[in-house]
């Protein structure tokens, strides 16, 4: 699929968008809770979503096989930190800081970002509402999938929505959503942890007014 065509489904999905299909799972150290029945469902996803974004979290964004991201993000400042394939983003405010440890996958050319690597590179939030810059994020699909209809409840907490399932942890908070067209997955994990999002040092932080925080991924 062309980068922007899968940035924009993937968009989509992530905001407030039409959801085909969603899932969620619970953290690999978190127990397992019993499934709900039907005329609950509805509430039990809704009393979620009211949660969410009201803790520090640790999150990961999965599209494909290819793609995937994860972060920290601190709801009292909005500030995170996402690393993925080969970068670490911060978002602080209006300002982006990218660290690029190895050329983005999807640079225009090769080399485009050669003299970046290894250095903070300071530019500032895209004005185009890409994904992870959106009002929201990261909680955005989950909030999404709270409000869809016909939630049916399988074992273990999970719910089956469209052609996608949801858990929540032991504690009742969303844990993963996992899309199966595109197949797309968004978790979240470890609520509570400490969370502190800075800027690096001035001295660390250098300006290239060229660069493409899309060319990073199709959230970006």
């Amino acid at each position: 699929m062309h980068d922007h065509s899968r940035r924009l489904v993937a968009g989509s999905l992530l905001l407030a968008g039409v959801l085909a299909a969603a899932g969620c799972s619970a953290h690999a150290s978190a127990q397992s809770v019993p499934a709900p029945t039907p005329s609950g469902a509805a509430p039990t996803l809704a009393q979620a979503a009211t949660r969410l974004g009201t803790e520090t979290a640790r999150f990961t964004v999965t599209l494909g096989a290819a793609e995937r991201a994860t972060g920290v993000i601190d709801p009292a400042t909005g500030n995170w930190e996402m690393t993925g394939d080969g970068y670490v983003v911060r978002r602080i405010g209006p300002a982006v800081y990218v660290r690029l440890t190895a050329e983005p996958a999807h640079s225009m050319y090769p080399g485009q970002y050669a003299d970046d690597l290894g250095r903070w590179v300071h530019t500032t939030v895209p004005t185009d509402a890409a994904p992870a810059f959106a009002e929201g994020f990261p909680w955005a699909a989950a909030r999404t999938l709270a409000g869809q209809p016909g939630a049916a409840p399988g074992a273990s907490g999970r719910f089956r929505l469209g052609g996608g399932t949801a858990e929540l942890d032991v504690a009742g908070r969303f844990s993963r959503i996992t899309l199966t067209d595109p197949a797309m997955t968004v978790s979240y994990a470890d609520y509570g942890l400490p969370v502190r999002v800075t800027a690096p040092p001035a001295d660390q932080v250098a300006e290239d007014h060229l660069f493409t925080v899309a060319n990073l991924g199709p959230i970006f």
